[in-house]
């Protein structure tokens, strides 16, 4: 199996970093602490949108946009707040895939560091499938659903103007930005016939044209 890359290594192969910055970053990560990107971003060599935007289109990861995203009540209890805090991560959603444990989507602004990840799925017992958001955003997402939400338990269910979280229904019908090259607009030409298709029984699903009840039933006959 390939070695990972780390976040600085994809970084200088996507040309948005050199040798020299990321030496310099890495010292000062050492004696101050912290994390790389957020160090990174600090001594002003990328931008948090820099980052988000080359681990997602390096790795092939989705990119989370907290604001337009709507959280359920039951990701955020899969994850303890003392986990969310320690990593900075987010939960976006849980899936089950059938097979082997509960899959844990989780918002994270690294997702090459495989030890943070090994001890998530280690102390939640889910296995994590990692998608891209920056620190600030992880950071507001934290503090607006574990602390001001009415299910956190704060009893404060006030939305802060700062986070803006938009509603789009229910966990199942929650859309990631799925689209590599974050910040463009997917052109539908320029998909392939199985995306497209894919998308399109989304979009039906989210509308209540057809329901997932309905996929089933009619996969079981054209299998008969």
């Amino acid at each position: 199996m390939a070695k990972k890359k780390r976040l600085g290594e994809v970084m200088i192969n996507a040309g948005m970093l050199n040798e020299t910055q990321l030496s310099a970053a890495l010292q000062s990560q050492k004696t101050w602490g912290g994390k790389l990107g957020s160090t990174l971003v600090r001594m002003g060599f990328a931008r948090e949108e820099d980052i988000l935007k080359t681990l997602s289109s390096q790795l092939l990861l989705p990119a989370v946009d907290f604001n337009k995203v709507k959280i359920s009540p039951r990701s955020v209890r899969a994850l303890p707040l003392r986990i969310a805090e320690k990593y900075n991560v987010m939960p976006v959603a849980v899936r089950e895939d059938g097979i082997k444990k509960k899959q844990l989507i989780l918002g994270m602004s690294d997702p090459t560091n495989l030890d943070n990840i090994s001890e998530i799925e280690f102390q939640t017992g889910f296995r994590v499938k990692p998608a891209v958001a920056t620190d600030s955003s992880i950071s507001r997402a934290i503090d607006y659903y574990y602390r001001k939400s009415d299910f956190a338990g704060s009893g404060d269910t006030s939305r802060p103007s700062t986070v803006g979280l938009a509603e789009l229904g229910d966990e199942e019908t929650m859309e990631l930005i799925v689209d590599h090259r974050v910040g463009e607009k997917v052109k539908l030409e320029s998909l392939n016939a199985a995306t497209l298709l894919k998308v399109l029984v989304k979009a039906l699903i989210r509308k209540g044209v057809i329901s997932k009840s309905d996929l089933t039933s009619e996969l079981n006959r054209q299998q008969r």
